[in-house]
């Protein structure tokens, strides 16, 4: 009886909530953790400059920090403030600080290894057309609209040098996310990008 007592504990307390999300839904359907935003998010490989323009003028390509770095696109509503455009968006520039919450949408990916928020400067756009699943979001931030999922932002994460598959560990991890403000080094990068001078 007392080891059947002590087989059921464990069983119990193994997390069999992997596969779904670690956020509840509020009243208007959006997933919260604790009084934070939620959102979901995939990896990419993009090899040009994006939609904050950060690459050589005149050219396709993007810087190589751009390779290597914790660099993200993010849904149109979110990258433009609830407008529609895909360069030079309000957000280009922006840093995001991304927390694992150790959930994930069932079928999508894997809970991480350890729940440690990362930072990320935005510097491109996932649109609608081709990612409706993740990015098709009718409005920005605060406006109850969401993904198929259940999310009102979706970060895309660069993943061109496996920065976030090995480096960090992550498997599309739904994340609590919050503007910060962005290290120098993310700062002084970005300052190369054609948005940031087309704002200034």
């Amino acid at each position: 009886m007392l080891l059947l007592k002590v087989l059921a504990c464990i069983f119990f307390t193994l997390d069999f909530t992997h596969g779904s999300p670690k956020c509840v839904k509020d009243a208007a359907g959006v997933y919260k953790l604790n009084g934070k935003s939620c959102a979901s998010t995939t990896r990419y490989n993009l090899s040009q400059r994006g939609g904050c323009g950060c690459g050589p003028t005149g050219s396709t390509n993007p810087f190589n920090w751009e390779l290597d770095n914790f660099v993200a696109a993010v849904n149109l509503k979110f990258f433009d403030d609830n407008g529609d455009r895909q360069f030079c968006g309000h957000e280009c520039g922006v840093c995001v600080k991304l927390t694992p919450t150790g959930g994930f949408v069932a079928g999508k990916g894997h809970s991480p290894h350890n729940l440690t928020p990362t930072i990320f400067l935005i510097t491109n756009v996932c649109p609608t057309t081709g990612t409706d699943e993740w990015c098709k979001i009718g409005g920005k931030p605060g406006s109850n609209q969401t993904n198929s999922h259940g999310y009102e932002a979706h970060f895309v994460l660069q993943n061109h040098s496996n920065q976030i598959s090995n480096l960090l560990g992550w498997d599309n991890p739904e994340v609590t996310w919050e503007v910060v403000t962005c290290p120098s080094d993310f700062q002084t990068k970005y300052h190369q990008c054609e948005c940031f001078s087309a704002a200034g």
